[in-house]
């Protein structure tokens, strides 16, 4: 690990602008990739951007360190452009790939070459292929023309063949597929995961699956990609999920699509401070286990919420119907101060009323609650017990219950400060509120700052700064 972070460091010291006129680096990355089946994560950082965003040049002492160093590598690599990273599988136990690549776009092969000699890096030609580079232990960085790349590969001697087969891999004609399309997001950061050369490269307990199995899931995979982004913006930090999956993956996840309209009417009244809801679709769920051949496996899950063992299946569709749900208020005390008050919506399956009655769920007897053949209501306060109106939330979380995933917290006025003597509540403070949503496509978090005027990267160097000076101010007394 420590070399990876090594090698990611001596890559991106090479920062700078400048311009090329071969082959566009994310045109090199896009044929790399699409070459290369043992690709599982691929991706994109706008390092110059995010610096920018960061307000850099006022960070103390060190934003003078930053901008003197993009000077001095002004010739080296076009930081205009991202850079762009892909990791092959397997992983190890601790996420490190088995390699990860490096590309970048450079002025030319000799400004770079200088560069790195400049560093104290004696460079290596290889005459045959034409490229330039640094070898050392576990990591190589090379140059061909204007394209820089980096790898790294744990216990790898042979290094020029993986950089020879790489930059011919990059010169590859590009196809217009899914690939081609999320390496093409102008985003801050770009994540994505193809699934299919993740399971191809699994060495889990996946492949110790029977080969019918192994076909299902090998089918569910093909041609599945998950495209994740984050974007700093002025007041909030945005994480999408975008899912492009196969049909046959798509039509088995156990989400339901539409509006949970009977949680949200039953969850209760007023505005809540945190939310949560889940609209799971238990007959999908139950179909995949079968297909899969789990039943046997899960003999026994339900042991412990009932006197006599119910099939999974049955607990899992019959009784409950995948729908559930928890709010939670705050109450103002006669005697001052505020105290939660909790509700939690429980649906119910066909069996209604009936079969909830055979559960015997550990620490119900000791709350408040409403058995109806639709939906059990369990609350803490008769006073935000459901009424003609459903709850209330606030701005910017009003798509709330509209995925099959979604929930919020205000930390807006909270007294966090309580629960964290240790200080790291001052990040939290400066938070309005966390909202998330999920589902079949894709989703999203999202991250609102109280400031909403000043990008919030800016705000948390800033925040991280303050809390260093005091950190070390306790240090010194």
């Amino acid at each position: 690990m420590k070399q990876l972070f090594y090698f990611l460091i001596t890559l991106f010291i090479l920062v700078g602008c400048g311009g090329s006129k071969e082959k566009a680096v994310e045109d090199s990355f896009t044929s790399f990739v699409q070459s290369n089946n043992k690709v599982v994560a691929f991706g994109s950082i706008k390092v110059k951007e995010i610096l920018t965003k960061a307000d850099y040049t006022k960070i103390p002492k060190f934003g003078g360190l930053i901008a003197t160093q993009l000077t001095a590598f002004s010739g080296s690599i076009n930081l205009d452009k991202p850079v762009f990273l892909a990791a092959e599988g397997p992983f190890n136990k601790d996420g490190v790939p088995a390699a990860l690549y490096v590309f970048a776009e450079s002025k030319n092969q000799d400004s770079v070459t200088k560069k790195m000699k400049s560093l104290g890096y004696e460079m290596i030609e290889d005459k045959e292929n034409k490229f330039s580079f640094y070898q050392d232990k576990d990591m190589t960085i090379s140059v061909k023309e204007s394209l820089i790349i980096g790898v790294f590969k744990p216990s790898t001697k042979d290094f020029k063949s993986i950089l020879a087969t790489s930059y011919k891999l990059s010169e590859n004609e590009i196809k217009d597929d899914k690939i081609k399309e999320m390496i093409k997001s102008t985003d801050d950061i770009v994540a994505g995961v193809n699934l299919e050369s993740l399971y191809a490269t699994s060495n889990t307990d996946l492949e110790k699956l029977p080969k019918e199995k192994k076909d299902l899931v090998k089918a569910m995979m093909k041609s599945s990609y998950i495209l994740n982004t984050v974007n700093f913006k002025p007041g909030e930090m945005v994480i999408k999920s975008q899912n492009y999956f196969s049909d046959e993956l798509k039509k088995r996840i156990p989400l339901k699509q539409q509006v949970a309209t009977n949680a949200l009417k039953n969850l209760g009244t007023g505005e809540p401070r945190l939310g949560l809801l889940f609209n799971f679709d238990f007959p999908k769920l139950n179909s995949l286990f079968a297909d899969l051949k789990l039943e046997n496996e899960l003999v026994g899950l339900t042991e412990g919420f009932t006197e006599a063992e119910i099939p999974f299946n049955e607990m899992f569709g019959d009784i409950l119907n995948g729908q559930l749900g928890a709010v939670v208020y705050e109450e103002s005390m006669a005697e001052g101060g505020l105290t939660p008050q909790t509700n939690v919506f429980v649906g119910l399956g066909k069996q209604g009323k009936e079969g909830f009655d055979k559960l015997k769920i550990p620490g119900l007897g000791l709350i408040q609650k409403d058995i109806f053949d639709t939906h059990a209501l369990f609350y803490t306060s008769e006073d935000y017990k459901p009424n003609e109106e459903p709850i209330k939330v606030a701005q910017g979380c009003e798509n709330f219950g509209s995925k099959p995933i979604s929930g919020f917290i205000h930390l807006n006025g909270i007294p966090v400060e309580d629960f964290d003597p240790e200080g790291a509540y001052k990040f939290i403070e400066k938070i309005d509120y966390i909202y998330f949503e999920y589902g079949v496509d894709g989703g999203v978090l999202k991250l609102q700052a109280i400031d909403q005027k000043t990008n919030i990267l800016k705000q948390s160097v800033d925040q991280a700064l303050a809390q260093l000076s005091e950190i070390l101010i306790k240090m010194v007394l």
